[in-house]
């Protein structure tokens, strides 16, 4: 996630950011889903996982901002 926020801001353009942040939203999708899987296999204890959840939902929130505010 953070190189795909890195790579958006580089680019020097709002549509290239917007497009790099929108694969930084999806990296923390994936996030989520590894740490269900995680959680349900064992690896992950359960209140750490969903810790872990809540803060990947709230990175994607943020996201959701900074594609917000570069879109025209």
């Amino acid at each position: 996630m953070p190189s795909n926020i890195a790579e958006g801001y580089e680019r020097g353009s709002d549509k290239d950011a917007i497009k790099f942040f929108y694969y930084a939203k999806g990296s923390a999708g994936e996030l989520r889903t590894q740490i269900y899987i995680g959680m349900e296999i064992g690896t992950i204890h359960k209140q750490t996982g969903l810790s872990w959840i809540q803060e990947a939902q709230e990175i994607s929130k943020m996201l959701s901002g900074l594609i917000k505010g570069r879109t025209p």
